[in-house]
């Protein structure tokens, strides 16, 4: 039996490219995956290509779901209507972020909030709208995506770094509070990865200043990211909670 038979898992901001291979990586394994998109440009385009990509390549029921995960009410009603078609959720992965860049002294207040709201208060907003249904049902799976840059600081990165430590702190935080309820909450910290946000930055910047800090030489993939979710959703982490891994290459020790 594959480790995700039967179990639904929702994937925010699922049609990035760490999300997207996530998904792919849950649905080889059985399980039904739910792609959380924000309904602007192409993305429910690319999130109804994603569902039916996982439907052809490995079978199963798969469904693509709007909302701005920095609504409270857009949540909500997203978990709501996931619960009317699937009956359950098993595993949330909150992937979505954003980041920009800026010196601290100069960092505008209106990218702040934009940055905070969706790295930090959209997965407040997600996590707090599962918790009810998994505490009923006595079981659930939550990995929150932080960052190497959460745990070292990097320069130019105040929003980002500073959501993405956040995490980490809501994540221990709501492991105390849930730990004796069948459900876990952990983080994935990914370092330097050949997807996402990375896939913006020149490659010589890369090849000069981001790749000769990390020991092993080179950029994670977005497989090695997906697979470290999986393993924290699965029930091989069943005795794990409340704790950061890090998948950096040796980034951050």
């Amino acid at each position: 039996m594959k480790r995700f038979e039967g179990k639904t898992i929702l994937i925010t901001g699922g049609v990035g490219g760490l999300g997207s291979a996530q998904a792919r990586c849950f649905a080889e394994e059985g399980g039904s995956v739910l792609i959380n998109y924000l309904d602007v440009g192409s993305f429910a385009q690319d999130a109804a290509a994603l569902c039916r990509e996982l439907s052809d390549t490995c079978g199963g029921s798969h469904k693509a779901y709007a909302a701005d995960i920095t609504s409270e009410d857009e949540v909500n009603a997203m978990v709501e209507q996931i619960i009317q078609d699937f009956g359950h959720i098993d595993v949330l992965v909150n992937n979505a972020g954003i980041s920009a860049n800026s010196m601290s002294w100069k960092y505008p207040e209106s990218m702040w909030q934009k940055v905070i709201g969706v790295n930090l208060t959209g997965a407040f907003h997600c996590t707090r709208a599962v918790l009810a249904h998994m505490k009923d049902r006595q079981y659930g799976r939550i990995i929150n995506i932080s960052s190497v840059v959460g745990i070292t600081g990097s320069v130019g990165t105040v929003a980002y770094g500073a959501s993405k430590a956040a995490l980490i702190g809501m994540t221990k935080v709501v492991a105390r509070e849930i730990a004796q309820k069948g459900i876990t909450i952990n983080c994935v910290a990914p370092g330097y990865i050949d997807a996402g946000i990375m896939s913006d930055v020149p490659d010589a910047y890369r090849q000069s200043s981001v790749i000769p800090g990390i020991p092993m030489g080179h950029l994670g993939e977005a497989a090695d990211i997906a697979k470290a979710v999986a393993f924290l959703a699965s029930d091989d982490a069943k005795y794990i909670i409340g704790t950061v891994l890090a998948v950096d290459g040796g980034f951050s020790m």
